[in-house]
């Protein structure tokens, strides 16, 4: 965001020096430039720093002349559709996006030709004009040059964007298909050359595969539940937290739903879980619609969990999730949690901890046990700070116990330790417990 911020001021200044009226086809340019930097800036602001950029590209375009200064026009154009398929208008995208194929032409390399085409298929995908735009994304697909990194990354793209526009029918037979080209796109770029289209083509596979599962399509719902699970789970493997924010918010959520719509109680946990996720990723004040869906759908899974389990809270679902999963993958879910949780400020991080813990010394020993050795042993791999965060979680339950329930909870950490901890840090680990009234057994 500050290094957007720096560039727009930084080409403001550069388009104000640069007289219009006698370097007109440099002070285009600059324009261009600075509207793309309007557009590519993130903020809460966008569809005000979007306007900003088409003033930019209509300063742009009507500075370049089409007859001298063709592929510039052009490229102007395209940013400008790009703007405003972006700001929701589709079809003033189409009028600027087939103007700069045509006045390009055989002006440009067969890769930009194609990603022309493209952008032609997507403004018709978001008009609604399905068969015209697969028609345009199979031209492109043709058009890309394999050969080199930039083909490939522009083909799989291409295929990918078939593959929206063929599930967009909801017919099975274009789901199938579309699951089709999915697969071909992440075939065709290797995943050091384009990590994140990998995770944008999972996340539309999980999404084809929930919809064939809801059809109870060849070979079954339980197949392609499956198989939403699993390309869900590999996108965000991908669009990791914080780092992309929005599109974690989104598979999250998407996860979320599909490990719900199982409805067993081990799948409704997950759900939450994944749910919770995407609640606290998105952002209410500018994405207030999806997170009112999501904070619904977190709701509901926990008041089914609820009926099915009374009196237990989100930490006991947790503690038996983690007794129910693999102990890899209970590992990586406690792990995801504590990130979380120690980016949060100290009062609601310490809530949790505590909460997490309460459960743990309620289950007892098995899961609670459990619990307790997965809590050290991820502490330990943090820094010492966190380490002592998550061992003041365990004496401050510890203090608000009767005597009855300090013996429980110092056998259970006591044992924890033992598991979890050893070398040098399990003197750490036992002089901080001692000195805050923890008694070994």
């Amino acid at each position: 965001m500050a290094d957007g911020t720096a560039t727009i001021a930084r080409l403001e200044a550069e388009l104000a020096t640069t007289p219009r009226a006698t370097r007109p086809y440099e002070h285009a340019l600059v324009a261009h430039r600075l509207g793309l930097a309007y557009a590519e800036t993130p903020g809460a602001d966008a569809d005000d720093r979007l306007r900003r950029a088409l003033a930019c590209f209509d300063l742009a375009s009507s500075l370049l002349e089409p007859a001298f200064h063709p592929l510039e026009h052009a490229r102007v154009l395209t940013a400008a559709g790009s703007v405003r398929r972006s700001l929701g208008e589709p079809d003033a995208a189409l009028r600027l996006f087939t103007s700069a194929a045509e006045i390009a032409a055989t002006r440009v390399t067969a890769d930009e030709a194609a990603a022309m085409v493209n952008n032609i298929g997507l403004a018709l995908l978001g008009t609604g004009a399905l068969d015209d735009a697969v028609e345009r994304f199979s031209e492109a697909i043709e058009l890309f040059d394999a050969a080199g990194a930039e083909g490939r990354r522009g083909r799989a793209s291409a295929l990918h964007n078939r593959g929206l526009a063929r599930a967009a029918s909801g017919a099975v037979s274009d789901l199938l298909r579309a699951v089709a080209d999915y697969d071909e796109a992440l075939a065709t770029v290797a995943y050091d050359e384009a990590s994140l289209h990998h995770g944008l083509v999972h996340h539309s596979r999980g999404v084809a595969a929930v919809a064939l599962c809801e059809r109870d399509a060849p070979p079954g719902a339980a197949h392609w539940r499956t198989t939403a699970i699993e390309v869900f789970g590999q996108a965000l493997d991908i669009f990791v937290w914080p780092e992309h924010r929005v599109h974690h918010a989104i598979a999250s959520f998407n996860l979320g739903r599909t490990w719900v719509g199982a409805g067993t109680d081990e799948s409704l946990r997950r759900g939450v879980l994944h749910l919770e996720d995407a609640v606290t990723a998105f952002d209410p004040r500018s994405q207030s619609g999806p997170w009112r869906q999501a904070y619904d759908a977190l709701l509901a899974a926990e008041s089914e969990l609820a009926q099915r389990h009374p009196g237990q809270r989100r930490p006991d679902h947790l503690v038996a999730l983690l007794h129910d999963a693999g102990p890899d993958e209970a590992q990586r879910l406690l792990r995801r949690r504590l990130t979380r949780w120690f980016v949060l400020p100290a009062p609601a991080r310490d809530s949790l901890l505590r909460d997490l813990v309460t459960a743990a010394v309620v289950a007892g020993e098995g899961s609670g046990t459990g619990a307790l050795v997965l809590m050290l042993s991820s502490a330990v791999e943090l820094p010492v700070e966190a380490q002592a965060a998550v061992l003041d979680a365990f004496l401050s339950v510890r203090r608000s116990l009767d005597d009855d329930g300090r013996e429980v909870i110092d056998g259970l950490v006591d044992r924890a330790v033992g598991e979890a901890v050893v070398g040098p840090q399990r003197v750490f680990v036992r002089d901080h417990l001692v000195a805050g009234g923890f008694e070994r057994p």
